[in-house]
């Protein structure tokens, strides 16, 4: 997947030529040659070490209508709080799968990621996903075998709510690039005439912005740097900010100055809902009152909601043991994980989600489920309902490193 990335940065000319061979040149020497091209997304020494994605990688890049936020996320299950996080800023995605004869049906089949990247990626709001079916060149980029997999895939992403317009389709080989920017094998070629991934990532469409609405931006990094001092990096949801401007930030409930900004590396004066910045703060005494998860909000309305407790509605998944009143879960909201408890089971509902059951003592551990249920949070974090702020309105339940239920908060209760 950040082979992917690293491929297509460098040839949209994002990377250059001297800092690609030395990539290589190192990469040679620690034995792991082809991974050269993740390493402009994989950044640190651990990474590049155990050849796993960790964190997000934040990149950029510009089609010919489209300015575009590249979040590499990491795939590896051990990592999915930090794959939550990436998704939870996206517009959209590419889901990356491996066409190897095996490779494929291990992923999907046999407690693989694949099935729960795609729910995660539903559960946060994506709606338009690219299927990037990869290592094609490992089957001799085989229209059946292209064909096989996605026949397998197409079924369970109508299941988890995908629409067949919002799906897209490519068969792409990571390493040599093949169908990333161009087409040049004539394996493929004698077949495929679709468009390329930069071409089907041009083609995604622009959603709304909510920019009238009051700032609401997501920490989703700290850090200082020369040019900003404390800086906090993350997506605004909605609004706008602009440099100079106060700033509330919850819920500590302090005020500090956007002093600057910076969005892909140069200075702007001023951002708006959808884009990715990294703001400097004047006033920040102590970074560390600044976590991840922490919201920056507009001075002189309604800042955002702050809860150890809500009402929510929900689907579960298949869970190992029934859900009942005080299970143990871990809560993401947005950017945020905190430990939690499902405090109270409040009804069952039906497909239409009409009330089937009130009060149960318990969510069947058998089947999918919609339900209404109290969340306690063992923390107060920043929530918005989702009536009002789709995008911070949503959260996922995981626990013993499974995803479990996900859902929209419906009420802030304390």
């Amino acid at each position: 997947r950040r082979v992917h990335g690293g491929h297509v940065l460098f040839a949209l000319g994002q990377v250059h030529q001297k800092t690609m061979h030395k990539f290589e040149k190192d990469s040679r020497q620690q034995g792991k040659a082809s991974f050269h091209f993740a390493w402009v997304l994989d950044e640190t020494q651990e990474e590049r070490d155990r050849g796993v994605t960790i964190d997000v990688a934040v990149q950029y890049f510009e089609t010919p209508n489209r300015r575009v936020t590249l979040l590499d996320a990491p795939g590896h299950k051990d990592f999915v709080c930090n794959m939550i996080t990436g998704a939870a800023q996206a517009d959209a995605a590419v889901l990356v799968v491996n066409a190897t004869p095996g490779e494929f049906e291990s992923g999907f089949e046999q407690g693989g990621q694949t099935k729960e990247h795609v729910w995660l990626l539903k559960s946060v709001g994506v709606r338009e996903v690219i299927v990037a079916i990869n290592k094609m060149d490992s089957c001799g980029y085989k229209q059946a075998r292209y064909d096989e997999v996605r026949a397998q895939l197409t079924p369970f992403l109508k299941q988890t709510g995908f629409r067949d317009a919002d799906v897209r389709w490519c068969p792409v080989a990571g390493l040599p690039g093949e169908n990333l920017v161009k087409r040049q094998d004539a394996q493929l070629t004698s077949w495929y005439s679709g468009p390329t991934l930069v071409e089907l990532i041009d083609g995604f469409s622009p959603p709304q912005r909510m920019t009238s609405y009051p700032l609401r931006l997501c920490i989703s990094d700290v850090f200082r740097t020369q040019s900003l001092g404390t800086t906090v990096a993350g997506k605004l949801e909605t609004g706008t900010l602009k440099a100079g401007e106060k700033v509330l930030v919850m819920p500590i409930n302090e005020i500090f100055t956007c002093k600057a900004m910076e969005r892909a590396g140069e200075s702007t004066k001023e951002a708006m809902a959808g884009d990715n910045v990294e703001v400097g703060l004047h006033g920040v005494s102590d970074i560390n009152v600044l976590p991840v998860g922490h919201v920056l909000c507009s001075l002189g309305v309604q800042p955002v909601r702050v809860a150890t407790r809500f009402l929510a509605q929900m689907i579960t998944l298949k869970s190992g043991r029934p859900i009942t009143m005080g299970y143990q879960v871990v809560i993401h909201v947005n950017v945020v994980t905190v430990p939690g408890t499902i405090s109270k089971l409040v009804a069952l509902l039906n497909n239409a989600q009409a009330v089937e059951k009130k009060r149960p003592k318990c969510i069947p551990k058998d089947r999918r489920q919609n339900c209404v249920v109290e969340i306690t949070a063992s923390r107060p974090v920043c929530v918005e309902l989702f009536s009002e702020f789709r995008t911070m309105g949503r959260f996922m339940l995981r626990e013993g490193g499974e995803t479990i239920a996900a859902g929209i908060i419906k009420e802030v209760l304390a």
